[in-house]
């Protein structure tokens, strides 16, 4: 089976995202996880979620795409460049990226990008030992009721965010709970995508420890958690999750 590549696609006008998930629609190896207009929600992103590649405008309002890619951590990321200014194609070539694309790019045009992009994706594999959330080590630290407090909450041992009384609490498998006064917002902006789902607009639970879907709640594995759901339409990351591989009638 041919493997998939991940990727996102950073741009500050929403027409041109929009036209290029039009074209990318039919290529099956690939797949946008995400979308951004902002280039500083898109690093907040990357930080915590490895993708394959990003197809990346390069002027992008108090920012442009070389700075981008230099003040990524992960320097190997495989890029596309889309440009209306035909300017950068050399400046783009001489930092490495796959392709640079003028817009509006043709059909064919993003397709031999793509070809060359899983060609280059392809000679990497395999890209890890472990695909598995036990083996990744990110974490929050956490500021606890003194200005020097800091309490470490590792991601991999969280069972589920909940939201609630203007605080969010993380919910951990030795039993402990931790909070914060951030928002759900930015907590979701630092947890990986790939294991953590907003079920509800108050919980996002850790695929990890999810057992059943069942009337509406999700059952945990510990401690018989059992959690509540939202409308299909917005948690639709979610939904899909629970209705991918699926078996029996």
């Amino acid at each position: 089976m041919k493997r998939i590549w991940i990727g996102v696609i950073i741009d500050d006008q929403q027409g041109c995202i929009d036209y290029l998930l039009q074209l990318m629609e039919d290529i099956a190896y690939v797949k946008i996880i995400k979308t951004f207009n902002d280039p500083k929600e898109a690093k907040l992103f990357l930080r915590v979620n490895q993708v394959d590649f990003m197809i990346l405008d390069v002027e992008l309002g108090h920012t442009n795409g070389f700075d981008f890619i230099r003040t990524l951590p992960n320097t190997n990321l495989k890029t596309i460049l889309y440009t209306a200014h035909e300017q950068y194609e050399d400046c783009g070539y001489d930092i490495g990226v796959v392709d640079v694309l003028l817009k509006e790019v043709s059909m064919s045009r993003l397709c031999g990008a793509l070809r060359r992009l899983d060609t280059e994706l392809a000679k990497l594999l395999p890209i890890s030992a472990s695909d598995s959330l036990d083996n990744y080590y990110h974490h929050f630290m956490v500021r606890v009721g003194y200005r020097y407090v800091r309490n470490l909450v590792w991601m991999k041992n969280i069972i589920y965010v909940e939201s609630g009384n203007g605080a969010i609490t993380f919910h951990m498998v030795d039993g402990t709970s931790k909070k914060c006064n951030n928002s759900m917002r930015q907590v979701l902006e630092k947890l990986p995508i790939k294991w953590f789902k907003q079920i509800h607009q108050s919980f996002v639970i850790n695929i990890s420890f999810f057992y059943s879907y069942e009337k509406g709640k999700v059952r945990m594995t510990l401690d018989n958690i059992m959690l509540p759901t939202g409308d299909k339409k917005i948690y639709s990351d979610f939904f899909t999750f629970i209705n991918s591989n699926l078996l029996g009638d």
